[in-house]
């Protein structure tokens, strides 16, 4: 892989430093690059401003630098094709962005050399069904999320698995994550950390439910959940990966499966699953 595309969050002053240090060493070892366009006037580099399009067409692969919600945005415009995603962490917890900054140089030179591997990541796919017709349809890498507001009361779910019913219950909102989101929402509701690299999942969690006994579930991922509200006639939002917002009516179904469609990332041989667990979760 020899061309790459830098998207940057432009929002830390740190992302921007990052980038012109990746720029600096694209340019000594004589390599093209890509900048989206927007960082590309930040770091005058207009002669390399691509936009997503653009990147798609001519990138070996992609570097996304910032944090976590850098690389679930931007990974957004990637979702169908094979392009490799790098994730440089410029926020706290990275499990996407797991390269620190002080390593920039150093994966840089991995990949340059080959020595790197691309994951495959499972996605989940909701579509919201409205009079039998399918009105909405969202992707995504970590979670899909129904919440409930602030100002109504709890939620009555009821959750089917292969239409069989499991659960009639009320909570807060109930999270359906990837093995890659249990160490997102899901792990600060109580659900398991399951490891993105060996397992295919979907993961099923409630948030704060009025049922002391109800527990996450994992389920495999040849299985399909269907969900239905009774949200009191008020209309709520499914969110997935915290952007593709659904509107949710009274009477909707929601159904979520693995998606037929994957994200690449890259991941360096000497960043194991568990060696990024201890060092985020402060483990000893």
């Amino acid at each position: 892989m020899e061309k790459a595309a830098l998207i940057v969050n432009q929002d830390k002053k740190e992302a921007s430093a990052v980038a012109a240090r990746a720029v600096d060493w694209f340019e000594k070892k004589g390599l093209d690059y890509l900048i989206e366009e927007r960082a590309a006037l930040q770091l005058d580099r207009v002669d390399k401003k691509a936009d997503y399009e653009k990147m798609k067409k001519e990138a070996d692969y992609i570097i996304i630098i910032g944090g976590d919600g850098t690389f679930l945005h931007s990974s957004h415009h990637f979702i169908g094709t094979d392009l490799p995603m790098l994730g440089i962490n410029v926020g706290h917890l990275g499990f996407l962005t797991d390269v620190e900054t002080e390593e920039v140089e150093k994966a840089l030179e991995m990949i340059h050399a080959g020595n790197y591997k691309v994951e495959k990541r499972m996605m989940i796919k909701t579509r919201i069904f409205r009079d039998d017709k399918e009105v909405d349809s969202s992707y995504a890498l970590n979670d899909y999320v129904i919440n409930r507001d602030p100002d109504s009361q709890m939620l009555k779910i009821r959750l089917y698995i292969n239409d069989e019913l499991v659960n009639d219950f009320r909570s807060d909102g109930l999270i359906i994550s990837t093995p890659t989101g249990s160490t997102a929402y899901s792990l600060s509701s109580g659900g398991p950390i399951i490891n993105p690299r060996q397992v295919r999942a979907i993961l099923i969690t409630p948030i704060c439910p009025h049922n002391l006994h109800l527990r996450p579930m994992v389920i495999s991922d040849l299985e399909e959940i269907k969900i239905r509200l009774d949200n009191d006639g008020r209309v709520i939002k499914g969110s997935a990966d915290g952007r593709h917002n659904n509107k949710i009516v009274p009477g909707d179904l929601i159904s979520i499966t693995a998606a037929d469609k994957e994200l690449s990332i890259i991941k360096l041989p000497d960043r194991t699953f568990y060696t990024i667990l201890k060092e985020k979760m402060n483990l000893a």
